[in-house]
Parts: C-alpha cells; structure tokens; sequence
C-alpha cells in the first residue's frame, strides 16, 4: 500500500436541519494512488461535494458533524487532526479548487494579492516570480498584466484558470477540484481539462474531480467512483465502467450520456428523481427508480461488494 495517497474508509457525515440531523454521506470509502485521477460521479445532492470537503475538514461544526470514518493521507489521518495542523496541510499538500471560480475569489483584492496570501498563509516568500510562473503554467498569456488586475475584470475561463494556478501555487501532492468546468463556456472545458491532466503529469500530482457530467470524467479520469442517495454504489476504472457498467444506476447514467450523442430527438432521461436526506431509507437508495429492483432491495442498505478491482452496492451480484 506505498503508492496509496489518500485512503477514506466508511466515512459518514451529518448536517444539522432545525431540530433534525439527517445524515446526507452514509458510507463513502476512496483509495487514491500517487498520481492518479479519480472522479466522484453522480446527480446534485449525492454526496460527493460533502465527501470531498470533509476530506479536508471543511465542515461547520455548526452546520453539520463527521460522525465517523478514516482519511488517511499519506499514512496520517486527518480526521484526528487539530485545525492548527489542517491548516498547514490544506493549500500546501492538499489543494481545493471549489466549484465557482467568481464568488471563490476576492473582488476587491488583484490577483497577485490574492496569490501572494496564499504563499504567505504557508510561510513561503511572496515571490512576484512565483506566481508569474504559476499564472503562464495554467495558460494565462499576458500573466505581468493579469497579476495587477481584479477578477471582475476577467473572464469565467481566466478566473478558472486563476484558481488552479492558486491551487497548484504550493505545488501539492493532491488536487480536489470541485465542478472545474461547470461556471465556463463548452468551448473552454476541454482546455482546462487538458490543462489540469498535463498539470498532474507533469508535477507527478494526484487529483479528485468532483462532477455529475459523465462527459468530464470520461476524458480526464482514470478510475470512477459513482455515488447515489449519500452512498458510494460504484467503483472502477474508467474503461471498465464503459465497457461494463454493474449498478443499474450507473448504466442508467451511461444510457443518458449515450441518447445525447445518437440521431434524433428523444433524450434518455431516468425515471423519477434522487432522493433527499430526509427521504433516506434502510434500503438501496436506487430502488424507488430501478427498473430490475425486486423486494429484497427493500431490506436493509446493500453491502459494497469487492468484486477484484471492481466495487458495486447491488444485491443481484451478492447472489451470484
């Protein structure tokens, strides 16, 4: 296990809602490899975001709690970890790039202000040359230019570029990107997907891309994790869930990815809607909108059956 860099096991998280607490992460467990590109894939309100933030204890202890689990990273789990020693690792060794690039960044701040705090917050010079050299690696022509500017003066593709370039400042070993093509033009996404794969080739770094677009993690992922109603049902590589998807929500997804790209006028949409936290029950999250689900999904929450390199929360394959 030398080449794991982060290991989540069985993590669940909570939120506080009035005077309810509805668990919205009810099982979640990741192993990343040194230099791999892992995506978290499913519909709003999944539970991906959550995992992710929790990875680096972004929870408002008033919002919400980490009710249990591991995150090991690099051998020392975080979960176990002072705010004090977070800080030190968040930024540094893990970077998060969160989902809106304009509300993420500062508007009354210019950008080498803004990534000169970054530096500092870490106790490293506030070189001017540093971040010259950040801003032309992620693809910022003019970067002398760029660095006295503020983000409003800028467009959703450069303040996108501008938050990798914040996120890679440090050079960590993990990058978490949260939604990185959600806030920009199509005619952009595919460079910054290219940008932040050549980024992790070329600084030998990790990455978690958060998204619910199939389209994304197919061009830049090496592996999948498919989460559904605050559970993980899915795990494998990228070519194995194509060729051969398990989970029926999984092939669900595959078979609305595919409709977009067929003749015609008929899109393939699934059947009924996720649930919410507080429609969640002891049973398989997908079986109110599965077609093949049978009376034994309603029995309790499935086991995550390790099938050799494979993962999937389904009964059917606890039976063969």
């Amino acid at each position: 296990m030398d080449n794991v860099l982060l290991q989540v096991k069985n993590l669940k998280v909570s939120f506080y809602h009035d005077k309810d607490v509805y668990q919205v992460v009810r099982g979640f467990d990741l192993n990343l490899m040194k230099g791999e590109i892992v995506g978290i894939l499913g519909e709003s309100g999944s539970g991906k975001t959550v995992s992710a933030t929790s990875v680096l204890g972004l929870i408002d202890d008033s919002a919400g709690r980490i009710d249990s689990g591991e995150v090991r990273f690099q051998g020392k789990d975080l979960l176990k970890m002072s705010e004090k020693e977070l800080i030190r690792i968040r930024g540094k060794e893990i970077s998060y790039i969160f989902q809106n690039s304009s509300e993420a960044l500062n508007p009354y701040k210019t950008i080498g202000r803004q990534l000169g705090d970054v530096l500092r917050a870490h106790g490293l010079p506030d070189s001017r040359e540093v971040i010259l050299n950040a801003l032309g690696e992620v693809g910022i022509d003019d970067a002398e230019t760029v660095f006295s500017m503020h983000p409003f003066q800028l467009s959703g593709g450069q303040n996108q570029r501008i938050m990798i370039a914040q996120g890679i400042l440090c050079k960590p070993v993990l990058l978490i990107a949260d939604e990185p093509t959600s806030s920009i033009d199509a005619s952009l996404q595919k460079n910054i997907l290219d940008l932040i794969r050549d980024i992790s080739l070329k600084n030998e770094m990790s990455a978690i891309i958060i998204t619910h677009d199939f389209g994304v993690a197919r061009y830049l992922c090496d592996r999948i994790l498919v989460m559904y109603g605050g559970l993980l049902v899915e795990e494998g590589s990228m070519a194995d869930i194509l060729e051969s998807p398990m989970h029926p929500y999984t092939r669900e997804l595959i078979m609305c990815v595919e409709s977009l790209d067929e003749e015609g006028d008929k899109i393939y949409t699934i059947h009924g809607y996720p649930p919410s936290p507080g429609e969640f029950k002891d049973e398989c999250p997908f079986y109110s909108r599965c077609s093949v689900g049978e009376e034994d999904c309603t029995k309790g929450i499935p086991a995550l059956l390790d099938l050799g390199g494979r993962g999937v929360r389904c009964i059917k394959y606890g039976k063969e």
